[in-house]
């Protein structure tokens, strides 16, 4: 026969269609759930904890952290459709529920959220001394003391001064440096002590001095007329000594306040002495005229004080509210968890700013810079690892790929067992003339699977914790003793389906516990983040179970204590409506895998009598069938 002919059969056609139909269904169930697990995610356990002890706000008290909790958890908040939102008490019952994963993560409002906001609403005032030497002088017939004046304008309620400036008044230039250097204020304005001397002579020459006479001149001696001139005048001066200690944004905010108060004094001293020489009916003192229009002068130098003078008092700081992560849970729950916690936190903040931005434009008050940058991003997120990973934990997936590669050795291992323990019954029952029956065969089939898997996994922890260094809370012993519970199990349900449906139970049984599986165990998509179909097959599917176990004993110092008999075992199965955390799904895990061993074990018998029985009396209508043969052949 041509070989060619062969490509003229419909059975190799109609079975690479077919197969290439079942693979494009498993490439469908495969990816629908994973490609768009944003749009899928629901309720998502997060805690929200309010710790927030409240403040005063306005000389009103507030709870903030009410308003977030309120804001966030109601039915139109951005959450609302994606986030399970649960309420612990405290930040330390959030800690026990990370430790049990009934949480991805969790946000914790401090106690002292409400009074950080309304320290930032209410920034600390900027001391600033104002120190008067002004020693007075006499103008117009009149003892005047300019500088006590100029004190008492500059400190008045009424002060053209930015109303985040508190003023003080120590005794003298030393004092005021004394608190530059022990950082009790910022900034000193001095007003020396020629202050009101240097306005007096804008008034005229000085009180004793001839007229036409010039400053200095010996009595008796002669000037020539063209030399007879008063002295011009000086403008006075304001000094403001900054600290090197403050920011430079600060004291340049300190600099321009007292460009502003300097002006004003100049002003009002200008209108002032003109004043005084419109009533004596004196002309302005030659060459004086562009002194008298602005006759105060300020001048900044920095204090010589030390280059670490202070402590000063601090911009306040923003408030914080906590992120509780918990890798431990898985790279994407925790990711997603993460990425939810902190946008609400950002969101917060930008809302916050907002409100503390128009009350203050309200008010008309002027913010310190360092304020400012507070004001603008008031709340921020503090993140905190509740269950850290270390750096031989695949970024917290371990258990995920242990719990595969358990379930890949469980589904290999029933195979080769099955057919194997089959072929060796073959063998044997050719030389012997009679073969074993189902029943006793998958008995031989259970123990050889258990033995299998008590290798397989030693072999996994082997590589697993002895080459690679994967780190786990748990004892050696109790990891082993749980990945030969779910090795077995794999292998027995797997064996089951060979067993009713014969070659054909492997690829079923490789789509329903490995492809399917490993979308639906919760390892590379949270659950809550798959379609309600897979969340369902998830309840039921041993590698979801597997995944949690190892997840426990990997990072949740968990450990076989909890599975107990606390509440009854059926508290524990999802079966029966429990949704019980205890060691972060050990519990839950010990007694599923438990049940599909012990189930698939006693179902496989069930098949194996079933196959007897029936192989039993097809095998009696065979003998009959030959041993009637010679008589027909007779009677012909």
């Amino acid at each position: 026969m041509n070989a060619l002919r062969v490509f003229a059969s419909p059975r190799i056609w109609l079975t690479i269609v077919g197969v290439a139909a079942v693979l494009a269904l498993i490439y469908v169930a495969y990816l629908a759930p994973v490609v768009s697990p944003e749009e899928n995610l629901k309720d998502l356990p997060i805690a929200l904890v309010n710790e927030d002890e409240g403040g005063e706000l306005n000389g009103e008290p507030v709870n903030l952290g009410n308003r977030i909790v309120e804001n966030v958890t109601a039915p139109d908040s951005p959450a609302a459709d994606t986030v399970g939102w649960e309420r612990p008490d405290s930040r330390g019952e959030a800690m026990e529920g990370l430790g049990r994963k009934e949480y991805y993560g969790a946000i914790v409002i401090p106690a002292d959220y409400s009074e950080t906001l309304a320290g930032i609403v209410s920034p600390p005032e900027i001391t600033i001394a104002v120190v008067n030497e002004d020693k007075g002088a006499e103008m117009n017939g009149r003892q005047m003391n300019f500088g006590t004046e100029v004190a008492k304008r500059i400190t008045a309620p009424g002060s053209p001064a930015p109303a985040f400036i508190e003023w003080t008044t120590p005794d003298g230039r030393e004092a005021a440096l004394d608190g530059i250097e022990i950082g009790e204020v910022y900034a000193a304005i001095v007003i020396p002590k020629d202050y009101s001397q240097r306005l007096a002579s804008m008034s005229g020459p000085p009180p004793g001095m001839p007229t036409g006479m010039p400053t200095g001149m010996p009595t008796g001696v002669s000037a020539p007329p063209a030399a007879v001139q008063p002295p011009v005048p000086e403008p006075a001066e304001i000094e403001l000594l900054t600290s090197p200690a403050v920011r430079p944004s600060t004291t340049g905010l300190i600099e321009n306040a007292f460009t502003g108060i300097v002006g004003g004094v100049s002003r009002a001293t200008s209108e002032l002495i003109l004043g005084g020489l419109s009533e004596a009916g004196a002309p302005v003192p030659p060459g004086a005229g562009a002194v008298i229009s602005d006759p105060v002068r300020g001048k900044t130098s920095e204090a010589d004080v030390s280059d670490e003078a202070g402590p000063l008092p601090k911009a306040p700081a923003p408030a914080e509210i906590e992120v509780l992560t918990n890798p431990a849970a898985g790279q994407a729950p925790a990711s997603a968890a993460q990425n939810i916690s902190t946008g609400i936190v950002e969101a917060v903040s930008r809302a916050t700013s907002e409100r503390i931005s128009s009350a203050a434009g309200e008010r008309g008050a002027q913010l310190p810079p360092e304020v400012a940058a507070v004001v603008g991003d008031p709340v921020q997120a503090e993140v905190t690892e509740a269950y850290p990973v270390g750096p031989d934990s695949g970024n917290g997936q371990s258990p995920v790929f242990l719990a595969f590669l358990a379930n890949l050795s469980g589904l290999m291992g029933a195979a080769v067992v099955f057919f194997v323990v089959g072929g060796a019954a073959e063998a044997l029952a050719a030389q012997d003339g009679r073969m074993a029956s189902s029943t006793g065969l998958w008995t031989v089939r259970l123990v050889v699977g258990c033995v299998y898997a008590a290798l397989v996994a030693a072999l996994e922890l082997w590589v697993a914790f002895g080459l690679m260094g994967v780190e786990h809370d748990a004892s050696t012993l109790q990891a082993y003793a749980f990945l030969v519970l779910a090795i077995a199990a794999a292998v027995s349900v797997a064996m089951l389906l060979v067993a009713a449906l014969g070659p054909a139970g492997i690829g079923i049984a490789a789509i329903l516990t490995v492809i399917l599986g490993l979308v639906s165990s919760g390892g590379t998509t949270p659950l809550e983040a798959l379609p309600g179909f897979y969340q369902a097959y998830a309840d039921w599917l041993p590698l979801r179970y597997v995944t949690d176990g190892l997840r426990s004993l990997l990072f949740y110092d968990g450990s076989f204590n909890a599975a107990r008999l606390e509440g009854g075992w059926r508290d524990s199965l999802p079966l029966f409506g429990g949704e019980r955390y205890e060691a972060a799904g050990l519990e839950d895990a010990v007694w599923v895998l438990g049940a599909y061993l012990a189930g698939s074990a006693v179902l496989g018998y069930a098949v194996s009598i079933l196959r007897d029985l029936f192989g039993g009396r097809r095998e009696e209508a065979k003998q009959g069938r030959e041993a009637g043969e010679p008589a027909a052949e007779a009677i012909r």
